[in-house]
């Protein structure tokens, strides 16, 4: 029995995927919904607010993902418009003090660059008293654990956030959560097939659920599969002997494309990790193939680990190939990326190099 739960799983999809034959057709998989009890959100679009706010909107074209200067400003009166707004409130509720319980807010960004831009025009406004809170991973431990410190009586919390929150974060007494609707996707090129963040819009099962932030987590909608290399996959089904890589890859829930899976193997042969057959079109896999299906790594470390062992420095391939599975260890605080720059040269010497400066610095 295998149950399969999420908070925002196509459940038709699935359903139908693992359907179960029956002598006049298939019978979808049971699908069980649980109701729990949702917070009262109320949700507006932009063309809403226009009674609260006097903005015009800016031209934007639908192919062109980014936030133009315009919306920032927009984002700045609107949380200058809550402190109207609650003040309003708490005179018609029996006068009571407008900094008692100002709820915070959360603002969706889709990266650092975006985040810093946001962060100066909050700081640039006179005599608000706001506390500016940068979450992203790349960030200190210490900047992000100081989200969830109470605020200063008197203050409103502003939490500009990227997708970070995913990894089931809950941030308490957010109230306003404002959504750009960008984020940046983890996509692989279909020429080079290495993988680069891109800026996107956020996808309708993100935004529903972004907007409900303190509710529970947040979940990726894309299929790894369709944006990831397919490399390894590839190296799994050959050293298995299950079939041929398009075959098989063709019967999962959202396969990627024939194209990606050519040019998979092509690349695989290129780097000599399948052997060129000319009865066979997905190849064999080499000696090196083999030990590289046994390296949980991107193959192209894993071939730095084995290359290092042949050469005698095998201590820093391990170090640089660890690094760069990973993100970067070198912390740069938020604005302070030029002194985070420094060290990072520091460690380089006069190399100039990324991996140099990763093995003296793991020294």
């Amino acid at each position: 029995q295998v149950i399969l739960m999420s908070a925002s799983i196509n459940c038709e999809e699935f359903a139908h995927y693992f359907a179960l034959p029956v002598h006049n057709g298939l019978n979808p998989a049971c699908v069980f919904k649980l109701e729990g009890r949702p917070y009262a959100i109320e949700e507006y679009y932009l063309d809403d607010l226009k009674h609260i706010l006097n903005f015009k909107l800016p031209s934007q074209r639908i192919e062109e993902p980014v936030i133009v200067r315009e919306m920032y400003e927009v984002a700045v009166s609107l949380i200058q418009s809550f402190d109207e707004m609650e003040m309003k409130s708490s005179r018609e509720e029996e006068n009571r003090s407008v900094t008692s319980g100002r709820g915070s807010v959360l603002a969706f960004l889709p990266g650092l660059s975006e985040i810093r831009y946001m962060h100066s025009c909050l700081s640039d406004m006179p005599n608000k008293r706001w506390q500016l809170y940068p979450l992203h991973s790349r960030v200190t431990l210490e900047e992000q654990s100081s989200v969830f410190l109470t605020t200063v009586p008197g203050y409103r919390k502003i939490i500009l956030s990227t997708n970070i929150a995913e990894s089931s974060v809950t941030v308490p007494d957010v109230k306003y959560v404002i959504d750009f609707c960008l984020t940046r996707t983890l996509i692989c090129d279909e020429e080079t097939n290495y993988q680069s963040l891109r800026l996107c819009w956020a996808s309708k099962t993100n935004c529903n659920q972004r907007k409900a932030f303190h509710e529970g987590e947040i979940t990726i909608t894309l299929f790894s599969i369709q944006r990831c290399p397919l490399g390894s996959t590839v190296l799994k089904i050959k050293l298995l002997d299950m079939g041929g890589p398009k075959a098989l890859l063709a019967t999962a829930l959202s396969p990627p494309s024939i194209g990606d899976i050519e040019r998979t193997i092509l690349q695989l042969k290129e780097v000599r990790i399948l052997l060129i057959l000319l009865n066979q079109d997905d190849g064999e896999l080499t000696f090196l193939g083999r030990v590289l299906t046994h390296l949980p790594v991107d193959l192209h470390l894993g071939k730095l680990i084995v290359l290092g062992h042949v050469f005698g420095c095998l201590e820093e391939c391990l170090i640089i190939a660890a690094a760069l599975s990973l993100r970067s260890f070198f912390v740069v605080p938020f604005k302070q990326h030029v002194d985070g720059y420094r060290n990072k040269l520091f460690f380089a010497g006069n190399t100039k190099s990324d991996c140099i400066a990763i093995v003296n610095a793991f020294k």
